[in-house]
């Protein structure tokens, strides 16, 4: 043999391809792994071991709940490959299957230890009758999972020699392996059924609350309007609405020359808890009982009914204005929440930032005063009102969008709602370039009407 020199390395590798039993081996293997259900692992297993090592039968039974010298039999395998125990690929967990006592199998399940057996001679038990009557060798070992013996395996062979100590050696090992991954194939296949379960309840909560949202945005005197809604997760945390504030005395009636409330609002957190927290804003904005003298004392109504609440480490950010359509004035406040953007595309000049007036969220404490500040809207002047799922949106750089994206975009537009709409969100496409957004986004604009063209 030549000598090898360090950093070299020397192998002979030999010639596999004569073994027909590694591909069947590796053909099982990879089935086993795409297995969905408990059954599938087991059959597939017990196929790859038929074509590889030849026809046996094959008994499996399980105590699960079951009391001493109990079990059900969940398979049995004849040495021609017919199954004779009816039922779906679910079988092996045994539900729906009959009880037994006794018989050959009864004795085997009475000592709780692997065990082999030469020169069989089974006819008319009390159980399987002759199904095993042909056979002349058995090996048996217990299954376990989380460290309890709940499974048996049981193998048999015409020659009444026909099993060794080794052979049993192997069943141990290959059997338990098995009885593993069957244990993990019904652990991930529980699992997509309560991931199922929990994902239909959520998209029955996302469908519930996107009831709350405007179906349409109203007619208001004066003001066009337009949103957008992407929820980050199937339920949102994000809130948006528009209402007449005035009812008339059987309360049903709106006037819509009297004020409206205009409001965006995002709860902490994301999904159903989120989603959970806005229904209960939008509940408790919509019982106000009365006209309300001006925003504050609305959002200070709602801070103190969710505070009895006790949201737990919720809180909600809230921008919330009154629009009178006589006056145009526009009287806002604001609960943590990021301050709206005004543009006047007819006149020009700098974007305005309504931060005039701010307070702490809603929910975090029971006595707040919320502050108000006016506006009075002109013809084409634009207020653009967003949650900081906009701002905060990263790109791949890892830099966040920030008010200054939504105040570039905002340049490159006439101020129309829908037009604000579609720059906002295309720049904000652009900037995360892919990135999937970690937080619902929303964005409500108005503006007040520009006066029509005379001819």
């Amino acid at each position: 043999m030549p000598a090898v020199r360090a950093g070299q390395s020397s192998a002979r590798f030999l010639d596999i391809t004569c073994n027909p039993r590694i591909p069947v081996l590796m053909e099982t293997m990879a089935a086993i792994t795409r297995a969905t259900d408990p059954g599938e692992v087991v059959d597939n297993f017990i196929a790859a071991m038929r074509r590889a090592y030849g026809p046996r039968g094959y008994v499996l039974l399980t105590t699960r709940g079951l009391g001493p010298g109990r079990y059900r039999i969940t398979s049995v395998l004849s040495h021609e490959g017919v199954q004779r125990v009816p039922g779906g690929p679910d079988r092996f967990d045994g539900q729906g299957l009959p009880v037994c006592s006794g018989g050959f199998l009864g004795r085997v399940i009475r000592t709780p230890q692997p065990q082999l057996a030469h020169h069989l001679s089974i006819r008319g038990d009390p159980v399987l009758g002759d199904e095993l009557a042909g056979y002349g060798s058995m090996i048996a070992v217990p299954l376990f999972e989380g460290g309890k013996l709940l499974d048996w395996a049981l193998l048999f062979e015409k020659d009444p020699e026909g099993f060794t100590i080794e052979d049993l050696e192997q069943l141990i090992l290959r059997g338990n392996l098995l009885a593993a991954t069957v244990s993990n194939v019904r652990a991930a296949q529980r699992l997509r059924q309560a991931n199922a379960f929990i994902h239909a309840e959520v998209d029955q909560i996302a469908a519930i609350q996107r009831t709350l949202l405007p179906e349409a945005m109203p007619q208001v005197p004066g003001l066009s309007l337009a949103a957008s809604y992407e929820t980050f997760d199937r339920a949102g945390g994000d809130y948006y609405d528009v209402f007449p504030l005035r009812r008339g005395p059987d309360r049903l009636q709106s006037d819509l020359f009297g004020p409206w409330g205009i409001l965006i609002a995002d709860a902490s957190g994301h999904g159903p808890s989120a989603a959970v927290v806005m229904t209960m804003l939008h509940a408790i904005l919509h019982t106000y009982p009365q006209e309300p003298a001006g925003p504050g004392e609305v959002l200070a109504y709602v801070n103190r009914h969710l505070f009895v609440k006790r949201i737990s480490a919720s809180f909600v950010t809230a921008f919330f204005a009154v629009y009178d359509p006589l006056t145009r004035c526009l009287t806002y406040a604001r609960a943590g929440h990021d301050p709206a953007v005004l543009k006047d595309s007819l006149r020009g000049g700098p974007l305005r930032r309504l931060d005039a007036v701010g307070s702490l969220p809603l929910g975090v404490a029971a006595e707040v005063e919320f502050e108000e500040a006016a506006v009075a809207l002109e013809s084409g002047q634009s207020v653009v009102l967003y949650t900081d799922g906009i701002t905060e949106a990263v790109g791949p750089d890892g830099r966040m969008f920030g008010l200054e994206g939504i105040e570039r975009a905002l340049t490159q537009c006439t101020g129309e709602p829908t037009c604000v709409i579609d720059s906002v969100r295309e720049a904000l496409r652009r900037h995360e370039a892919g990135t999937r957004p970690n937080d619902d986004q929303t964005i409500l604009a108005i503006q007040a009407d520009k006066p029509r063209e005379v001819r």
